[in-house]
């Protein structure tokens, strides 16, 4: 190959990766009308969007894992970052009507397993997770559709945390209201489990919130730069 076309080369195959290059902003940004999630993403992308539904004093040292069901009812996982502080963010679930990434802490992820398995969790403490961005649902328990663009009506849930309580401790949650219509907190579950997660709204739906490090200023960056220097200091 001579020395031009090897540089006709260089260039064709520089411009296909800069014409290929995802934008990540989609992977925060609400989706486009009649479109849904999906996994056909770089890994640079399921992360950026796995991270966005919990505080960054958390995600920033999280794990990430891709978590799917297999064709045989078997969940697979694939971890895109290992973390160190034992929480574990997953990105959207594929073929909703919104962003829905999800951030739970290791009792959190120890009842997911087993429920999405259909074993009893087991559970003998408080767990937590996160979902910052909100979520779109079918209704409780119901199947994923094949085709979600044939989905009648979605349940769109604003910001908040879900909290599994231990096997202990589950009948408080038994008179909590389970209907996703009504706002406020409500019980769910998943895979028909009988074992219940308590969720707690932080937000309304189609919200975007700022979360905080514990004891920080819940000023703002944004509004202190439209303060006066002695104001914003307060």
């Amino acid at each position: 190959m001579n020395g031009f076309l090897k540089y006709i080369t260089i260039c064709l195959c520089v411009s296909s990766t800069h014409a290929f290059a995802e934008d990540l902003s989609s992977a925060t940004d609400p989706l486009p009308p009649g479109t849904f999630t999906s996994l056909q993403h770089s890994d640079e992308w399921l992360i950026k969007n796995a991270v966005s539904a919990g505080p960054d004093w958390i995600t920033d040292k999280a794990t990430v894992t891709l978590m799917e069901m297999s064709g045989d009812g078997h969940m697979t996982e694939r971890i895109l970052r290992q973390g160190s502080n034992g929480w574990t963010c997953m990105p959207d679930i594929p073929g909703r009507p919104q962003h829905d990434p999800m951030c739970g802490d290791e009792t959190m992820m120890k009842w997911l397993k087993a429920v999405m398995a259909g074993e009893k969790p087991n559970i003998d403490r408080v767990g937590l997770s996160y979902m910052l961005m909100g979520e779109a649902r079918q209704g409780q328990n119901v199947p994923a559709a094949k085709d979600p663009s044939k989905v009648k009506e979605w349940f769109y849930i604003g910001p908040h945390i879900m909290i599994v309580l231990p096997d202990s401790g589950v009948a408080a949650l038994r008179d909590i209201n389970q209907d996703l219509d009504q706002e406020g907190v409500y019980v769910t579950s998943f895979n028909g489990s009988p074992s219940f997660l308590w969720v707690i709204p932080v937000g309304k739906k189609g919200e975007r919130i700022e979360s905080y490090p514990p004891g920080q200023d819940r000023l703002s960056k944004r509004e202190s730069d439209h303060l006066p220097m002695k104001e914003a200091r307060k």
